[in-house]
């Protein structure tokens, strides 16, 4: 599937984002030199939200639809679907994504033997948000609504993560979330580059940033660099992990993938080739991926009676 055409659900609304508008950028400027607080202040509440993708929130050709399932985590309330019967895997999408950028792996998976279980983010679509304004989250919150899933409907035969979905999911078996085998596709790099591309591309310096940082450290109640997946690996029992990665991908370093294959003593990278510019994207459509993730997670054993 490497010549998938540009025109495909997943690729529509990319995550290559549209520039930020001139007066944005002109008033950052501005609280860059005169109000970096009142900046950072804002800067906090655009990092928080997802961006509206244009993507179809519709499964691929041929996914039926699925039972409705939910789970809950302090209260807020999490919804997706389930297919199949059998051990769960967990399909847990990317920053603005949906459902159905994974849908792809249900009919395989479900074929194999196993309970395929999808959901939406908290403040994606059709889930509720979490303690932010609705249309806000952060990545700790993601991280508690893929446990809460977890808790709810079972113990993961495996998770297959897409960019923060796969930080998301690192993060949570740091508190504990049980899985036997995980899958990273583009996995979402250190939060400090996207904190240097942030603040470039809205125009502001070095005060904003700062204030940025430390507001997210409070806002989190974690420092957010302890979230990054290459520090969270050295919190946990290290469950098998497959980390699937191109290097042209130009929303999530390839550099990524390989410094925590380097920190995860039970990693594989696999690297995929000439994916161009949307290689975020078609990797979840791309079928070399698919078909070294499908491998690597197998057969679902028998169920013991």
């Amino acid at each position: 599937m490497a010549g998938i055409a540009e025109t495909d659900p997943v690729l529509e609304g990319s995550g290559i984002e549209a520039p930020v508008e001139r007066n944005v950028r002109r008033m950052f400027g501005f609280l860059e030199r005169f109000a970096p607080a009142v900046g950072a202040k804002v800067a906090v509440e655009l990092w928080c939200t997802p961006p509206v993708m244009d993507a179809s929130l519709k499964m691929p050709p041929g996914v039926p639809a699925g039972s409705a399932v939910e789970a809950f985590w302090d209260g807020h309330r999490v919804v997706g679907a389930s297919w199949g019967e059998g051990p769960p895997v967990y399909l847990v999408h990317g920053w603005g994504g949906c459902q159905a950028h994974l849908g792809v792996f249900i009919k395989p998976l479900v074929a194999a033997g196993h309970r395929v279980i999808a959901f939406d983010l908290p403040s994606h679509n059709d889930s509720g948000p979490g303690q932010l304004a609705p249309g806000r989250t952060t990545i700790v919150e993601c991280a508690r609504a893929v446990k809460a899933f977890v808790q709810t409907h079972g113990p993961a035969r495996a998770i297959i993560g897409h960019s923060l979905g796969a930080k998301a999911a690192a993060l949570a078996v740091a508190e504990g979330m049980p899985v036997e085998r995980m899958v990273f596709l583009a996995p979402m790099g250190d939060f400090s580059l996207y904190l240097n591309t942030f603040a470039m591309r809205h125009g502001f310096g070095p005060r904003i940033r700062t204030g940025l940082h430390r507001r997210l450290d409070r806002r989190l109640g974690i420092p957010l660099d302890d979230t990054d997946i290459a520090a969270v690996a050295g919190r946990i029992s290290h469950p098998p992990l497959l980390l699937v990665h191109d290097p042209d991908d130009p929303d999530s370093p390839y550099r990524a993938s390989e410094r925590i294959a380097e920190v995860w003593p039970e990693a594989r990278l696999v690297t995929t080739r000439g994916l161009g510019r949307l290689a975020h994207y078609r990797i979840l459509r791309h079928r070399p991926a698919i078909t070294v993730a499908l491998d690597f997670i197998g057969t679902a054993p028998a169920m013991k009676l």
